[in-house]
């Protein structure tokens, strides 16, 4: 791992200095700071990768820095430096959440290998937080497209199974806006048949030719789209309205599309992912199914 940012906290100008010029040795980037107080400004304008800190500091002492950044939610990997004979108060650092410890006089060789370590041990922290993070969210997620499953075999109204639907559609995908348009065979166009969040199309009936033709393949060859629009730029949709990023899936009926599910951000350009369009994809589903229970009724 290389090019990652260096904070050293130590009031020492001499250590400082020295550290400025090991780690990049190791291809890091190195800030500095004298005291914990302007320690814990820079954490907050540069957010670096790991911080190297002494025990003993002017205005407070490494452990106590090590709960305010705890108290502040910044899971920052920390190595302790500290001075010979310190050891006993080094392993409280680590029981803190330190993720090692250096004992001075140390070598370019220790703290080269201490920083590599850490940072290792604190990509697989956040890796892991990370994925227990999604498999909670995909686990709302699944119960929210359960949900949706049991509604439709429980015969709710056809309306107002439309609109949860596309009320989960939002949840699951995190959006901001989602609409629901079904072919209308009379006019050529699509109908709106529901709608959550913000942008609702104050006409029901819309005509996909004045959107954008990347949104296309959606209807004329059944495939599910996902745009991000560039910087300064919008994406206009079937219902005329400009969004940052959207994720539409068609409703696939047989050997014909009956319509899609459109979910958009009109403000952020968060790009959807493959999870949010197999979450729609099973929405579309449910919706192509209460359709045709719709019509056969």
């Amino acid at each position: 791992m290389a090019g990652e940012r260096i904070l050293v906290i130590d009031d020492s100008s001499e250590l400082r200095s020295l550290l400025e010029t090991i780690l990049p040795f190791g291809g890091y980037q190195t800030a500095s700071a004298g005291t914990a107080q302007e320690g814990l400004e820079k954490v907050s304008q540069l957010r670096p990768d790991l911080i190297l800190v002494d025990l003993e500091l002017p205005d407070t002492n490494g452990l106590k820095l090590l709960e305010e950044l705890k108290h502040r939610q910044l899971a920052i990997p920390t190595v302790m430096m500290t001075g010979y004979g310190s050891e006993g108060v080094a392993s409280r650092a680590l029981h803190a959440g330190a993720l090692g410890y250096l004992v001075k006089p140390f070598t370019t060789e220790e703290v080269l290998s201490s920083v590599e370590k850490a940072l290792g041990v604190g990509h697989l922290q956040r890796e892991n937080a990370r994925l227990a993070f999604l498999v909670d969210s995909y686990a709302h997620h699944f119960k929210a497209i359960s949900a949706i499953g049991q509604a439709l075999v429980s015969g709710i109204e056809l309306d107002a199974f439309l609109q949860r639907l596309v009320e989960a559609a939002l949840y699951v995908t995190r959006g901001d806006g989602c609409s629901l348009l079904i072919s209308d065979a009379p006019s050529g166009g699509l109908h709106l048949a529901a709608t959550a969040g913000k942008g609702a199309p104050e006409d029901a009936l819309v005509e996909p030719e004045r959107a954008d033709p990347r949104l296309q393949p959606v209807l004329k060859e059944g495939t599910a789209v996902r745009l991000r629009a560039s910087r300064d730029a919008r994406i206009w949709l079937q219902t005329g309205i400009q969004v940052k990023a959207v994720i539409q899936v068609p409703l696939v009926a047989g050997d014909r599309i009956a319509g899609l599910l459109s979910v958009s951000r009109r403000e952020k350009d968060v790009p959807f992912g493959s999870h949010d369009e197999e979450m729609l994809g099973i929405l579309a589903s449910y919706a192509v199914l209460a359709l045709q229970r719709g019509r056969s009724a």
